[in-house]
């Protein structure tokens, strides 16, 4: 095993587009962290130079302490699994997991060994003489994960690789990755786009968007303590609920875009002062019925949707789109007007003029 770092990497394009823009970042010997943001933020494009498969425009790469950015992509000591799998089609289960341990000039011994060996973590001796072909998604990626167990390589890279699952078969994926972790304990870096795959499989996440990173923190942190305004909104489900408006000049309130509302906020004393403008942010999982206690006030209801568990209620909040999160029996229906309480320790004041800053994390705020 080996720790993986990148050091101010820079992937850019021949028409000048930055894909990149000088991230970086060290994965710890056998640490699991995923990289995550929406399509084109360059997380992919930042493990393909990892891999060798891109050249980087700039900056370093290091596996096991040695700098690898002239090493060939074979020579790397790492394993990729893909998101189209990239199975021989022509060989059976055995023969594509072993292939590479032949070009290896591994022992016959020894590869039978390590097949089976990676077969028995992923329950798939019973496919061991099938083809492609014959099997479905999700065995195809056990194929493709047991390629690169048997390599015993000093990382892992994946790229995407349960995007063409179905839900079921992802959750099942997902479980077994981490299984196969705490088992092998090999560094990974693995590229998602789906934040619950990220959250529950990183032991760390780098959250990226436009070519930087936003935030590198464990999932709870990310959650809780979001740096700033992007990923606020990109984490959780549904998204943050964003108010737009100005913290006024005493720095003890915050007023809405249309000066209707006033919050009273408490910010750090090292932040306290005016900083207009600004958005105040509260989570849908955090709001309640609660008709004694209206922090958000009467609001009339859009939608309902109902998901079992919960039920996800639509509604304006100073002409803006909002959503709680209440719970699954929550006696409520489109028409109806409903009186709605936040703790005042869950609000997050984000600065308007750049989603890459941040005036408070978790302020206070109430009537």
């Amino acid at each position: 095993m080996a720790s993986i770092r990148i050091q101010d990497l820079v992937k850019r394009f021949e028409n000048g587009v930055e894909a990149v823009q000088g991230v970086t970042l060290e994965v710890a010997d056998g640490e699991f962290v995923v990289l995550v943001g929406p399509s084109g933020c360059g997380k992919s494009t930042t493990l393909r130079m990892v891999a060798g498969l891109e050249e980087a425009s700039a900056g370093d790469i290091f596996i096991g302490g040695k700098r690898v950015n002239d090493v060939e992509p074979g020579k790397r000591d790492i394993a990729m699994v893909f998101q189209n799998y990239a199975l021989y089609p022509h060989m059976t289960v055995r023969q594509n997991m072993s292939f590479g341990l032949k070009m290896r000039h591994v022992s016959k011994a020894e590869i039978q060994q390590r097949v089976n060996d990676a077969a028995a973590i992923l329950s798939i001796e019973s496919l061991l003489e099938r083809r492609p072909r014959e099997l479905s998604g999700g065995q195809r990626q056990r194929v493709a994960v047991g390629r690169a167990i048997v390599r015993k390589p000093a990382a892992y890279l994946f790229d995407e690789p349960l995007s063409n699952l179905d839900a079921k078969l992802r959750l099942q994926m997902r479980k077994e990755l981490a299984q196969i972790h705490q088992q092998l304990k090999t560094t990974t870096l693995y590229v998602t786009h789906d934040q619950v795959e990220a959250m529950t499989l990183g032991q760390r996440i780098v959250v990226m968007n436009e070519g930087i990173i936003q935030q590198v923190a464990t999932p709870m942190k990310l959650y809780q303590e979001p740096a700033n305004r992007f990923v606020a909104t990109f984490i959780g489900s549904p998204a943050m609920n964003i108010l737009p408006g100005k913290i006024l000049e005493n720095g003890q309130q915050f007023q809405t875009r249309n000066s209707r509302t006033t919050y009273p906020i408490r910010m750090p004393a090292n932040q306290a002062g005016p900083a207009s403008p600004a958005l105040l942010g509260f989570r849908p999982e955090h709001l309640t019925l609660d008709a004694s206690h209206p922090q958000i006030g009467a609001i009339e209801v859009d939608l309902v949707e109902r998901l079992g568990d919960a039920s996800l209620v639509y509604f304006k909040l100073e002409d803006q789109n909002c959503t709680a999160r209440l719970p699954g029996n929550a006696a409520c229906q489109q028409g109806e007007r409903l009186s709605l309480h936040l703790p005042k320790d869950k609000w997050h004041l984000f600065s308007a003029q750049s989603p890459h800053e941040v005036v408070s994390r978790g302020c206070s705020a109430g009537k």
